[in-house]
């Protein structure tokens, strides 16, 4: 089929009343779980503020993601793989049901905000992790 005949599949945009919805479960995320971050973040302007607060969530989840101490390393890698796997989509204007993503995509595309930066800052948090994990290295022959 040539490129003009192919069917071309707009964006998926969440109504507006959802992407209040998905804020308001990033807001109360970041209020439960970092209380000093979100009492910084009210004396911000209401769309920063909300657009902080789907970053915070995202990355919480990301952390719950690499924390979780019931899974090996490998397997918290394939369930943050999949979580990201899942932001990539909604990045591409896939549906989403996930209040995070939704939200989080819309404030990305608010701002600018990279995409590969999200996923380093999500790569980041397996990081403390695998190190905690690592086998102690010998101590240096002293001679």
């Amino acid at each position: 089929m040539s490129a003009a005949t192919q069917q071309v599949i707009a964006a998926w945009t969440p109504a507006p009343r959802t992407l209040v919805m998905a804020y308001s479960v990033c807001r109360g995320i970041t209020r439960t779980a970092a209380k000093n971050f979100y009492y910084a973040f009210l004396v911000l302007p209401r769309r920063k503020r909300e657009a902080l607060c789907a970053v915070y969530a995202f990355m919480r989840r990301c952390d719950d993601i690499t924390d979780e101490s019931s899974l090996s390393m490998q397997e918290r890698h394939q369930k943050l793989d999949i979580w990201l796997d899942a932001l990539h989509r909604a990045q591409l204007g896939h549906p989403t049901d996930d209040p995070i993503l939704l939200a989080l995509t819309d404030a990305q595309r608010r701002y600018h905000i990279p995409a590969g930066l999200l996923d380093e800052l999500a790569h980041g948090t397996a990081m403390d992790v695998e190190e905690a994990e690592a086998p102690p290295r010998p101590a240096p022959l002293r001679v």
